[in-house]
């Protein structure tokens, strides 16, 4: 018959404790940041599209603000997110059914996660992706942009940092039925471009 009595104080206690750890959601915007030698057509933080990235200047993450990340107040650090981008493209040939040709895009992509271990500013505003050339990615949750973490050369002119611009390569057989490129060819485009699917 005690235990009865103590059953409704332990329930308290138990909610009690459990609302601590209640979690908030905080919506953030994307910021991306681009350490490589090429303008990244789009990329993504968790899945959450955050469009182009052109080469990061000195004063200047590449992109655009974009909406929305998420962000939980009770996450405990470090915080893994995953980092999508477009890392390379070829250009092939296409027909129109009239016969007349024109030029497409093949993207390939690359994925890389990163662990955010500074605590996030009680105004957390912003969800930040780092991706540097050699593919790694590091990640913040900050109340402003920062400033770029890499100061690099950058050509005003061709918008890259050799002074030459950047030639889009003309697809290889092997990437045309690469599986893992985007899009995926059709057996007709791929004929088009002199490949037998």
């Amino acid at each position: 018959m005690s235990n009865i009595k103590y059953c409704p104080s332990l329930l308290v206690l138990i909610l009690t404790g459990c609302s601590s750890y209640a979690s908030e959601s905080v919506s953030l915007t994307l910021h991306g940041y681009n350490y490589t030698n090429r303008y990244i057509d789009s990329y993504s933080i968790n899945g959450q599209g955050g469009r182009n990235l052109f080469l990061s200047t000195s004063t200047s993450g590449g992109g655009g603000e974009v909406c929305c990340g998420s962000w939980w107040t009770n996450s405990r650090l470090p915080i893994k997110v995953k980092v999508k981008w477009v890392a390379n493209s070829c250009e092939f040939k296409e027909y129109s059914s009239t016969g007349e040709g024109f030029s497409s895009l093949r993207n390939f992509w690359k994925e890389a996660e990163a662990l955010i271990t500074t605590p996030p500013p009680a105004d957390a505003r912003y969800l930040e992706a780092h991706i540097y050339e050699d593919g790694h990615v590091e990640a913040a949750i900050t109340n402003t942009f920062s400033p770029p973490r890499l100061i690099l050369p950058f050509d005003e002119e061709t918008q890259s940092r050799t002074g030459e611009p950047y030639v889009v390569p003309m697809c290889t057989a092997a990437q045309l039925i690469d599986p893992n490129a985007y899009p995926s060819l059709t057996d007709r485009q791929l004929k088009n471009a002199g490949i037998n699917p």
